[in-house]
C-alpha cells in the first residue's frame, strides 16, 4: 500500500519527509512487526525493537521524537478509529466478513470452532491482527461498518439423547457427545453450529465447562466439585447473562433462588449486598440452593476463596 494512501485511510498526519514510499501490513503487536510494516504504537519503550524488526512506519497518537528519518512517522488523534478505518478499507477490498455475536454464542464457538480460516477476536486490537482472514468473530459492536450478526436457526442441527440442569448427552452427525453446558444454552450451541455448517467451518464439539459453570458450594459455603454439592453461586457483570440466569434458576422448581443485585427482576427474591466480604453470611444461609450475584464477575468471586486445611472455604 503507498504511503500516502495509507496515512489518509488511518486519518493521520505525516510529520516527516520519509525515504520510503509504500508499507506492507499494519500491526500493533511488536512479535508481528516485519520487514515494511506500520507498527502501531502503545508503548514507546517498543518504538525501536519495532525499527530493527523492519518497521517502515511508526503510527502513535502521541507526538514522538523521530529517532529515524528514513521511515514514517505518523501521528493520529484516536487509535479506535484509526484502526477501525483501516479495518474498513482492508474489509471492502478483501470481501472479509465479519459476525457479531452474543456473548455466551461468541464463547461457545471459541471452544468449537477448529477451523485456522477462522478468527474470533474480542478488541479491535485483535480484529486488526485477523484481517489476513475470510470470516471474523466478534462480540463487540462496530459502528464504522456493517457487519453481519448471529441468526437463530428454528432447525436443529443435533438431538437432545438426554439433559439436565448442567449436562447433555447430544447426538450429531452420527456421532454421540457428553457436554457439560447449562440447559439454558441449548439454544446458543444450536445456532453455533447452525453457522458452521451453513459455511462449512470445521468443528469439534467439546466445551470448556469453566467458561459456562457456576461455583458449586456446599452448605458451609465451601467450594465445591462439580456436581457434588446442590447448591451454586452464579457472579457476573453482564445484565442479559443475569437474567438469562435468573430464568433459568426460577425455572427449576426443586431449588430456592436468591438474587444479590441492586436491582429488581419478577419471579425471585431480590437483596443488596454492601462488599465480597457479606456474601458470606448470604452463602451460609441453607435456606437458598442458588445464588445470582450481579455486579461482579465469578473469576473475582473465586479469588475470594481462600484455601483451609480442610478445603475451600468463602473468605
Amino acid at each position: 500500500m503507498h504511503l500516502d494512501n495509507f496515512v489518509e485511510i488511518i486519518s493521520g498526519k505525516l510529520l516527516n519527509s520519509p525515504c520510503i514510499s509504500s508499507i506492507n501490513n499494519f500491526t500493533s503487536k511488536l512479535e508481528n512487526v516485519c520487514t515494511g510494516d506500520a507498527f502501531l504504537s502503545r508503548d514507546k519503550n517498543a518504538i525501536k525493537e519495532a525499527i530493527n524488526r523492519g518497521a517502515y512506519a511508526i503510527v502513535s497518537d502521541e507526538c514522538l521524537d523521530i529517532i529515524d528519518n528514513e521511515i514514517a512517522w505518523i501521528l493520529i488523534s484516536d487509535i479506535n478509529l484509526s484502526i477501525l478505518k483501516f479495518i474498513k478499507y482492508t474489509k471492502l477490498m478483501n470481501s472479509i466478513d465479519i459476525y457479531l455475536f452474543d456473548d455466551i454464542s461468541f464463547k461457545i464457538a471459541k471452544n468449537i470452532i477448529k477451523d485456522k480460516q477462522v478468527a474470533i477476536v474480542s478488541n479491535v486490537y485483535e480484529l486488526l491482527e485477523s484481517i489476513s482472514q475470510k470470516n471474523i468473530i466478534i462480540n463487540f459492536d462496530i459502528l464504522l461498518f456493517d457487519i453481519y450478526f448471529l441468526q437463530h436457526s428454528d432447525v436443529w442441527f443435533f438431538n437432545i439423547i438426554k439433559q439436565t440442569m448442567f449436562e447433555m448427552r447430544i447426538s450429531f452427525d452420527n456421532e454421540e457427545y457428553n457436554l457439560t453446558l447449562p440447559s439454558m444454552f441449548t439454544s446458543h450451541l444450536n445456532n453455533v453450529i447452525a453457522f458452521c455448517k451453513q459455511r462449512y467451518i470445521n468443528i469439534a464439539l467439546y466445551v470448556d465447562s469453566s467458561e459456562f459453570l457456576p461455583i458449586f458450594i456446599t452448605s458451609s459455603a465451601r467450594i465445591s466439585e462439580y456436581g457434588d454439592a446442590m447448591r451454586f453461586v452464579y457472579a457476573s457483570k453482564n445484565h442479559n447473562l443475569i437474567k438469562q440466569y435468573i430464568d433459568f434458576v426460577v425455572n427449576a422448581k426443586w431449588g430456592i433462588p436468591l438474587c444479590l443485585t441492586d436491582k429488581q427482576y419478577n419471579g425471585i427474591e431480590c437483596r443488596n449486598f454492601d462488599s465480597m466480604e457479606s456474601l458470606i453470611d448470604v452463602f451460609m444461609d441453607c435456606k437458598y440452593h442458588f445464588f445470582i450475584v450481579e455486579g461482579i464477575d465469578s473469576s473475582d468471586l473465586i479469588g475470594s476463596f481462600k484455601r483451609e486445611d480442610s478445603g475451600l472455604s468463602l473468605f
